[in-house]
């Protein structure tokens, strides 16, 4: 039997940046570091982390940021929209969740650098919580 790829594919808030990524195996988390509040302009951030190898852009061209030692941050060019991030090697792909299509799709499994999770905010989930990096991404 042959297994068929379930592409899930995304854009930038103006439509000159797309891509599409399998999901299979993807680590979906919300990441509540001051760095992501900084990029994303909200208060928390939701990621679906995939081996670089199932990501692929099909239109336009990301501009990086390299943010920090272990991130390289992508963006439109054109309208600005925080897209994805990569860490500096190229071997894995972490995709704002909100930019995917069909964002419903994947839902996030826990919560990463509590610390710096904004007073006010209250997310009633039930889900893992850990005060800096999840255990996958250590």
């Amino acid at each position: 039997m042959v297994r068929t790829m379930r592409h899930l594919t995304g854009q930038c808030l103006c439509g000159t940046l797309r891509y599409r990524f399998d999901p299979t195996g993807a680590v979906t988390d919300y990441c509540h570091c001051k760095m992501c509040q900084r990029w994303s302009g909200a208060p928390v951030t939701a990621w679906a982390q995939v081996p670089a190898d199932q990501f692929e852009i099909t239109l336009g061209q990301s501009k990086a940021f390299r943010s920090s030692p272990r991130g390289v941050r992508h963006f439109c060019p054109d309208c600005g929209a925080a897209v994805f991030m990569s860490d500096p090697e190229g071997n894995s792909i972490g995709i704002m969740l909100g930019t995917v299509d069909d964002p419903s799709s994947l839902a996030p499994t826990g919560h990463g650098w509590t610390t710096d999770q904004i007073s006010w905010l209250k997310i009633d989930d039930h889900l893992p919580r850990w005060e800096r990096d999840a255990p996958y991404d250590r």
